[in-house]
């Protein structure tokens, strides 16, 4: 009988202990990690997506902040998690960029996590300069730093963050060396460009909006493929001389821990795929900068590697070190 009752033990932990399927997950509420501070865009644009997956699964899709530096805190948090499919990871390009500027991630990011898919990618950036500036074309931007007796300088929400590679990308392209002044938001970041303590910054067009309606900055150029239809007097980068500068802006993915069951991973994409079908989502994220993706976890893999090397191409002539 105590044989009887330890096999029956035996195959009932085993049991318990099986990995999630794709035919019973959910079972039990999903915790998505934001690791940014709540009511910004990574944060808003997360929980319109889980409110739909809320209605779509029949169970709670429950959206935990866990900021700080840059993101890796959040990363960290969901590398450690099981990997089951109950605790996914919503983040920026910042999760590739961190593998470069940080030497003591906690993390791996390439085998610590699998890439499920990505719900949004931005449009492209503003390059924003000072009123007094006496540049109207970047053409002109570009003149003046180069025959300026003082180095034009670039705000930016902090080191290392997608808003500083693009401005670097810009200074490169262009041939320029700026002065890269870091601030801790994109907020006071724009404010400095402003009050003409920075001279330029490249920042999403959501964010620039009323700074520019009040005259308190001026565009000169936008780095989309096409131009922006909030500003579609504002040329392209490659209207405006650099053809090769194109940078549809940041993108909001999501992640789960190395070794969730791929079937699972398959299930989640395909959810958050029908979510980001509802018009309301859809112009919701419109209204953010952002264009719905949701493509399969195969292709957001193949997305996040040519964006790491994209952003280590860049990183390889500018020193960073966010330690």
């Amino acid at each position: 009988m105590r044989l009887v009752t330890a096999i029956l033990a035996a195959l009932l932990s085993g049991a318990l202990a099986a990995p999630a399927s794709a035919d019973n997950y959910p079972s039990k509420p999903i915790r998505l990690i934001v690791p940014f501070e709540a009511g910004g865009t990574s944060d808003t644009t997360a929980r319109m997506v889980a409110a739909q997956l809320d209605k779509q699964l029949d169970t709670r899709v429950i959206v935990e902040n866990k900021a700080g530096a840059n993101g890796m805190i959040g990363a960290a948090y969901v590398a450690k998690a099981p990997a089951d499919g109950y605790t996914l990871l919503h983040t920026t390009p910042a999760f590739v960029i961190n593998a470069y500027v940080n030497k003591k991630l906690p993390y791996d990011t390439f085998k610590d996590f699998v890439p499920v898919t990505n719900v949004g990618i931005g449009t492209g950036y503003l390059l924003v300069v000072t009123p007094s500036l006496p540049a109207k074309s970047v053409q002109e931007l570009i003149s003046h730093a180069k025959n300026s007796k003082k180095q034009l300088s670039f705000s930016s929400p902090g080191l290392g963050n997608a808003l500083h590679l693009a401005a670097e990308m810009f200074a490169l392209e262009a041939g320029l060396k700026l002065l890269h002044v870091p601030y801790k938001g994109t907020s006071p970041a724009l404010t400095a460009v402003a009050s003409g303590i920075t001279d330029l910054m490249i920042l999403p067009p959501t964010i620039a909006h009323g700074f520019l309606q009040a005259g308190k900055v001026r565009a000169l150029a936008f780095t989309g493929t096409a131009r922006s239809p909030d500003f579609p007097d504002v040329p392209t980068m490659k209207e405006a001389g650099l053809p090769n500068l194109v940078i549809t802006g940041t993108w909001l993915g999501w992640f789960a821990p190395a070794g969730t069951p791929p079937e699972v991973v398959q299930k989640i994409a395909l959810e958050v795929r029908k979510a980001l079908n509802h018009p309301e989502i859809q112009a919701a994220y419109a209204k953010a900068g952002f264009t719905v993706d949701g493509r399969s976890p195969d292709d957001f893999s193949s997305f996040v590697k040519a964006e790491s090397q994209r952003f280590g191409s860049v990183l390889k002539n500018i020193s960073i070190d966010t330690e």
